[in-house]
């Protein structure tokens, strides 16, 4: 029995850490919409703020507020989302209080009540950390709270 659930978790994990790392790709190449109320420009950050909306290819994301960290003078280097952000890209969705993308590592960290949904699959946790170039993500807990994790297998498969 005790072998079944660590198979079982190793299952759930590789799975989901499959879609995420996949999803939360913030694309490199297209042009990036991106619409706010207001905008103030510093030397090495942009900090937009009020109903923030950025799009690029399949990727939609939305926040109160948003910090661009610049590498050079147009090259952006890490963008972090706080506020109510809420994250699209096709079937996946994801909600929480803050989100980092590191352009350059191609890496993202969601924390702050996170919860990812892709089709009818579920994941929450505190804060999930995804790697796009090793496919690896890491899910940990809230201080009162366990990670949680919903899978609704195809029927057949």
């Amino acid at each position: 029995m005790y072998r079944l659930v660590i198979l079982c978790s190793i299952i759930v994990l590789t799975y989901f850490s499959a879609y995420a790392a996949e999803g939360f790709n913030m694309g490199s190449s297209g042009p990036i919409h991106i619409e706010m109320d207001n905008m103030t420009v510093l030397k090495d950050k942009n900090v937009l703020r009020g109903n923030v909306f950025v799009k690029r290819g399949e990727l939609e994301a939305r926040s109160e507020e948003l910090e661009v960290y610049l590498k050079g003078s147009k090259e952006v280097d890490k963008l972090i989302f706080k506020g109510n952000v809420r994250i699209t890209k096709e079937d996946m969705r994801a909600v929480s209080d803050r989100a980092e993308f590191f352009v350059s590592e191609d890496r993202a960290v969601l924390s702050g009540a996170v919860k990812v949904w892709q089709g009818i699959n579920y994941l929450e946790g505190e804060t999930v950390t995804i790697n796009n170039k090793t496919g690896e993500a890491k899910v940990f807990r809230g201080k009162d709270k366990r990670v949680k994790i919903i899978l609704n297998p195809e029927e057949g498969k």
